[in-house]
């Protein structure tokens, strides 16, 4: 099959913000028709639109076939790359972002399933900033699911779900220790992965995209949200924004599986030529990084702050008050200030991650997180 490209067209009207879900597949046909089932359920406001594009990286298990006859009530593209020498995450990426009409880039993987709110809880931080990444987190699934949950919704009933084997990604307890504010990390970019990840078309505009060299497994999108991040794009989390990941032969570890070292060390090669000396770290200490990002980011996060003062809020009457109370913190870079989120649906983690001219290191701990919803 030759280069396609394959639009599915649908009625929508004018919207503040469209969003554009670019989605890599190869081989993968049941997995991403659950993707795309789940992005069928996607709440929407007057403010908010989206697409969908769907590149397929060569795949040969009739994943076109499969993907058109579904029905979408959403614009979407599908394109087919020819598998070659050159076939990688950040080729299919890259093509994917040759057709996208959307302000804002969504990141996910074809084997990923997005909950119906996701894009009003992203939208949370859009609508106040276009300068940053969204960085969100996975629910993983450590069992199969029948595809009819998908097909009836009922695999977003917390009750199904919490009957399912399931785990969380490696950034959880990261996030867990350091904070859920990205503005007090170091190194957010490191946890900028795409299989959940929202960017302005804006920032991606800046670069040339993802970097084809990087053609084998691993650390692709952290190199790409990097050269964004050097350039002044700010990286926030978003704890409400968490997708459900689909199982699909093994459970996934906190450290890089064996069969995929040799790849990771060889796209690590690329990244050293292109940043040498990347955070002041010797070749060998960046290949460490990146075969284990969840035990060797504590070698890169330093503590340098002498007083440390804690703030609850657990009470939506006094959000104001706690908002003034941080902001006057702020400014002393001597302070450890951590803040214990326990008021449901707060927009106290965009506050503290858009707040300017901070020096004080601000923690931010939500204690409401639920990640089955």
């Amino acid at each position: 099959m030759k280069y396609m490209n394959c639009l599915i067209e649908s009625l929508e009207g004018e919207a503040l913000r469209k969003y554009s879900f670019v989605i890599p597949t190869y081989q993968n046909k049941n997995l991403v028709i659950n993707t795309l089932r789940a992005l069928d359920y996607i709440e929407t406001t007057e403010a908010i639109s989206y697409e969908v594009i769907i590149v397929d990286d060569g795949s040969l298990d009739d994943t076109f076939q499969s993907i058109i006859s579904e029905r979408k009530r959403y614009p979407f593209i599908y394109t087919y790359l020819p598998r070659n020498e050159n076939s990688s995450r950040a080729r299919a990426r890259n093509y994917g972002l040759k057709n996208i009409t959307g302000d804002i880039v969504v990141f996910i993987d074809g084997d990923i399933l997005v909950r119906p709110d996701y894009l009003i809880d992203l939208d949370r931080f859009f609508e106040q900033s276009s300068d940053m990444a969204v960085v969100g987190m996975r629910l993983l699934l450590n069992q199969p699911i029948d595809e009819q949950i998908v097909m009836d919704r009922s695999i977003f009933d917390k009750n199904i779900l919490s009957s399912y084997q399931t785990g969380v990604d490696f950034r959880h307890q990261i996030f867990e220790n350091l904070s859920y504010n990205a503005e007090s990390m170091k190194v957010p970019f490191l946890f900028a992965l795409t299989c959940n990840l929202a960017v302005p078309k804006k920032w991606i505009d800046l670069t040339e995209g993802f970097d084809e060299e990087l053609k084998k497994w691993g650390i692709e999108d952290i190199e790409f949200v990097y050269r964004m991040y050097q350039k002044g794009m700010k990286i926030a989390i978003n704890t409400k924004g968490t997708v459900i990941h689909q199982f699909h032969g093994s459970k996934e570890e906190d450290t890089v599986e064996k069969d995929k070292i040799e790849e990771v060390d060889y796209n690590t090669s690329v990244f050293i030529k292109k940043h040498p000396g990347f955070l002041g770290l010797s070749d060998q200490e960046i290949y460490e990084l990146f075969r284990s990002i969840a035990h060797n980011y504590k070698k890169l996060e330093v503590d340098n702050t002498i007083i440390s003062i804690e703030l609850c809020y657990d009470d939506k009457d006094k959000y104001e008050m706690v908002k003034a109370e941080i902001k006057k913190y702020a400014e002393d870079e001597s302070i450890k200030l951590s803040v214990y989120d326990y008021v449901e649906n707060s927009d106290l983690d965009i506050f503290i991650q858009l707040m300017p001219n901070v020096k004080a290191k601000i923690l931010y701990f939500p204690k409401t997180i639920d990640f089955y919803r």
